[in-house]
């Protein structure tokens, strides 16, 4: 197939995860819903790794049913994230750079698609010093809405001037990630063992293939 642009998730498929986002949501909610956490806590925790790779306020607004509420626990979930990014680094999946080199060395234009809000995005991308080696970042927000639709997809590749969607691999670690590329059209839907769902999980979502790591994907191209 040909191919003119990667869209790549990032947390738990280019960046290391190691169970930082869980460890937000469960920061964010017991933050700002201290009396319901106690009894629904372990219900919410298991909703939040299900939809891994949604829009984080989506999560929440569908968690709490009340849009202020939601906002509130996003803002804190997003706080939460950053400061122990600031903690502990942000680290890239093994292989995830010289993947965006190679892509670039062969004119594929790389784009990074995400939950995270812009400004949560931004820290990630200044901490890794990946400003040189992506053409576009999307986020929920800016393309209408998140995953599982494909809003963040067609902004990416409108932007580019990208008009076949077949022309698009997209790689992600969740169910969410294969759901938004299916309905997307891409070419190909990558998923990856880095992260929150498992080969079952992915491939019943949609994914034309599973692979270990993002390392792996220069086989496919």
């Amino acid at each position: 197939m040909s191919v003119e642009m990667v869209a790549f998730d990032v947390a738990g498929t280019v960046l290391n995860d190691d169970g930082l986002v869980i460890s937000a949501f469960k920061n964010a909610f017991e933050a700002t819903q201290p009396e319901l956490w106690p009894t629904h806590g372990a219900e919410w925790t298991q909703y939040a790794i299900d939809t891994m790779g949604q829009s984080k306020l989506d999560v929440f607004t569908k968690l709490l049913g009340d849009a202020e509420k939601a906002h509130t626990a996003n803002v804190a979930f997003e706080e939460s994230y950053v400061s122990k990014i600031a903690e502990f680094g942000a680290v890239p999946i093994a292989g995830a750079e010289d993947v965006f080199k190679y892509l670039r060395s062969k004119g594929i234009a790389i784009a990074l698609t995400t939950g995270f809000s812009r400004s949560t995005l931004e820290t990630l991308i200044n901490e890794l010093e990946w400003k040189d080696l992506i053409d576009i970042s999307v986020t929920p927000g800016e393309a209408g809405r998140g995953r599982p639709h494909p809003d963040m997809l067609q902004k990416a590749a409108t932007t580019l001037g990208i008009t076949n969607p077949a022309d698009v691999i997209v790689l992600g670690d969740t169910a969410a990630d294969m759901q938004a590329a299916v309905t997307f059209g891409a070419g190909q839907s990558i998923g990856v063992l880095t992260g929150a769902h498992d080969e079952h999980t992915l491939h019943d979502a949609g994914a034309t293939s599973v692979i270990n790591s993002v390392a792996d994907l220069k086989s496919l191209i």
